[in-house]
């Protein structure tokens, strides 16, 4: 097809699913998918590749659209001498993985627009971020376009170009693929879980909360980690000043947050990051994989601390996933865009009845802020509370000129982000109000603010369906249900399984698991982090609500994953599959973790619960060998490997299966639920046979099943195993409470799962 002339104006992008590659469909850059078209003509034609890496609710990806790739002139000389690929990496994380560790290795940093330039064999020779269509600091695109061009041309140049491409290659390799190194006689020490306590408890900021300056990231595998560690002390009798301070420094964290900026106070759930170091300005794009991850942090931390609020938190983060980011059917969307249209809706028409927000551009938070005007006319008025407007704005920081201190881009002029900067009780007090009365108010107020905000043009919704980030969010409706007792978020987690099961799996001798569903069509062979997070839903869910299927597609998929993915001779777990994909330079490992925990990580604890309910070695040893080969970083570097560190710990616990057969509706059913959830989770893991159905389907893979009877035989039995030995059944929970009790108490809490 000519690249200059396409029907109704559009590239080949046209033909994809990928929100973020239709984003770019009408550009007049020739662009490509990633895949063999693209590589082929670049070898045939000897011209340098031009990947461009990005993704639907990035903002500087919007902003280097507009600038550059929708004109025609930039386009022109991107077609003329490169051959374009652009890559969504939420679809395709494997490849970002491989080029933004090569730009990181050759600026330094990295981020998202990640533009790289490749030879026609995919190694990276030059590449960056954003860069302005015109010389501001930088270069400009143009500029860079033309420098990278000529170099290619001139066969001097060239050399270097290709000699700088394999010297990056290089370097992507063995940042990607080699272990640290395990010294001999080497073991893994719960003394590691107290330095990594003592390192982020150090980098704590005892004012704000988090970890680091501005950016401020939630990093809820770091928290979680802080939280595991409250509970593994307790568990094992060991509480201390340092699993107190671990307790401290992630429920101040989570405080801090859920008072700013980042967490939307309206209608619930968390953005991405903080650019300050407050936690009040965010950047406004909403992802799944945070609210699912944060879901469970809040309720983790709950438990612990008994704060209302986080439940609350909690609570408002789910109703937001359900009431926006849900499938008619079940799945979960991935994420809503930072930038949007700001409605005022105090000047919603002029005078001669014009619409005074018509050809408004998007902007950060157009959504979500708010001028203080807007907010008077919304809550007061004869028909609404007495200072309703005046307490809302006392309790959410709203000034009449604005309250972001902070604004570069000169974006929040004359705007409020709400956060919480006073109390109930500080407004009843400035008020001379009944404390009661104010939380009314407060609650009506967002209410009919959120009502309003409805009004406005929504953000972007990038409604592709990940079965890596659905995973976590069936966890965090898992844990709800256990925590809250809801039984629509467990009702929520069922149709989300089904929708994966029904439309991105398919069964038969070599089974297939697809990592990406949207508009029909399932694509992208899943990758290892798409099995590990669904394995672990998996196994939430089917500990909340113990439907046997959810077990059983547990380890099958268990079984895929180690037998496709699992590095025998390093340990851990390669990102794709061999043979996947021919174009890509590395077989890549994700050892660390991000804002997301490591696939490693992960897997590890699923194949540790796996081992310990079904006595597969296969599994046991893919979990230690992944632990060992993590050791050195866990030892070292906690930072990197907090996730890590938290399966390090599960590794530790004495632990203890229980097997309940009989009737999930008897009399004493609840009560027995209520002694299993009581206990620390990582160390008891339930299975209930209630049919025979059920014990037919679940026998080949659990050993401890053989003799326990029949599951329509009177009343409820449970069955406590622990190591190859199961107790005498008992029926009474407080005969099973004191089975716990005796076992636990006596356990040092160091015993290897082997």
């Amino acid at each position: 097809m000519n690249a200059q002339i396409r029907p109704h104006n559009q590239n080949r992008l046209a033909a994809e699913k990928s929100p973020y590659l239709l984003q770019h469909a009408d550009n007049p850059v020739d662009w490509y998918p990633w895949g063999d078209e693209a590589f082929e003509k670049a070898g045939r034609e000897d011209k340098p590749i031009l990947v461009s890496i990005g993704y639907s609710t990035c903002h500087w990806c919007h902003v280097m659209a507009d600038e550059s790739f929708s004109d025609p002139e930039t386009a022109r000389l991107m077609n003329q001498h490169f051959v374009n690929i652009k890559v969504d990496r939420e679809e395709r994380p494997d490849i970002d993985q491989i080029y933004i560790t090569a730009v990181s290795t050759m600026t330094g940093s990295a981020g998202w627009p990640l533009n790289v330039f490749l030879t026609p064999s995919g190694k990276p020779f030059f590449g960056g971020t954003y860069f302005p269509p015109k010389r501001r600091m930088n270069p400009s695109w143009m500029e860079i376009l033309s420098a990278v061009a000529e170099a290619y041309k001139d066969p001097h140049k060239r050399k270097e170009l290709l000699r700088s491409a394999e010297r990056f290659a290089d370097a992507i390799r063995q940042h990607l693929t080699a272990d640290a190194p395990v010294r001999d006689g080497m073991t893994l020490k719960a003394d590691w879980l107290d330095t990594g306590v003592d390192a982020f408890s150090t980098a704590h900021d005892g004012v704000h909360g988090g970890f680091s300056g501005a950016p401020k990231f939630p990093m809820p595998p770091l928290l979680d980690f802080l939280l595991f560690y409250t509970r593994f002390a307790d568990h094992t009798g060991k509480s201390s000043s340092r699993s107190r301070s671990a307790t401290e420094v992630a429920a101040s964290t989570l405080e801090k947050m859920a008072a700013g900026g980042i967490y939307d106070h309206l209608g619930g759930g968390f953005h991405r990051y903080a650019t300050d170091e407050k936690w009040h300005v965010p950047h406004f794009e909403k992802m799944l994989y945070d609210n699912a991850q944060l879901i469970r942090t809040y309720l983790d931390a709950y438990e612990i601390t008994g704060n209302v609020r986080f439940a609350e938190t909690a609570r408002d983060a789910l109703d937001y996933v359900l009431r926006d980011m849900t499938h008619p059917e079940g799945g979960f969307y991935s994420a809503e865009d930072a930038d949007s249209v700001y409605m005022d809706l105090s000047a919603v028409t002029v005078p001669d009845g014009a619409d005074a927000n018509k050809g408004k551009k998007k902007s950060e938070g157009g959504f979500y802020v708010w001028r203080k005007a807007e907010i008077d006319i919304i809550l007061n008025g004869d028909d609404r509370p007495k200072w309703l407007g005046e307490v809302f704005s006392f309790c959410y920081g709203v000034r009449p000129d604005g309250n972001v201190a902070h604004d570069p881009l000169g974006e929040f002029g004359g705007k409020n982000i709400l956060f919480k900067e006073k109390s109930a009780v500080d407004a009843a007090r400035h008020f001379d109000m009944d404390e009661t009365t104010v939380r009314h108010l407060l609650a009506t107020g967002r209410r009919r603010l959120l009502q309003a905000r409805e009004s406005r043009p929504r953000p972007h919704l990038d409604d592709k369906i990940l079965v890596e980030w659905n995973g976590l969010m069936i966890s965090a409706l898992a844990a709800a249900y256990r925590v809250l007792g809801d039984r629509r978020y467990l009702e929520a987690a069922e149709r989300a399984v089904s929708f994966l099961f029904d439309r991105m799996y398919e069964d038969g001798d070599r089974p297939v698991l697809y990592r990406r569903w949207r508009d029909g069509e399932a694509k992208i062979p899943a990758m290892s982090a798409d099995y590990a997070f669904l394995i672990q839903g998996l196994l939430d869910v089917y500990e909340a609500g113990f439907h046997p299927r959810h077990l059983e597609r547990a380890i099958v998929l268990s079984s895929l994953l180690r037998d496709r993915f699992f590095d025998s001779a390093s340990g851990g777990f390669f990102t794709v599959a061999d043979g996947m994909d021919k174009h890509l330079i590395v077989m890549a490992k994700e050892r660390t973790d991000g804002v997301m925990p490591s696939t490693d990580a992960v897997a590890a604890m699923n194949f540790l619960r796996l081992y310990r309910l079904t006595g597969n070695t296969g599994f046991g040893k893919a979990s230690d060998r992944t632990l060992e080969a993590s050791a050195t970083r866990m030892e070292r570097q906690p930072f990197a490997v907090p996730a890590m560190l938290s399966a390090l710990g599960m590794s530790l616990l004495r632990h203890g299966e229980i097997v309940l057969v009989g009737s999930q509706a008897a009399d004493n059913a609840e009560a027995v639920l209520s002694v299993i959830r009581s206990r620390m989770r990582e160390a008891i893991h339930p299975v209930w046979i209630d049919t025979p159905e059920t014990a037919a389907l679940l026998a080949p893979y659990l050993p401890q099943l053989a003799g326990v009877g029949d599951p329509e035989s009177a009343g409820l039995r449970v069955f406590a195993c622990f190591g190859n030995t199961c107790r005498e059944p008992v029926r009474e929970s407080d005969e099973l409470s004191e089975i716990l009790d005796n076992a636990f108490s006596s356990s040092s809490g160091t015993t290897y799962a082997t």
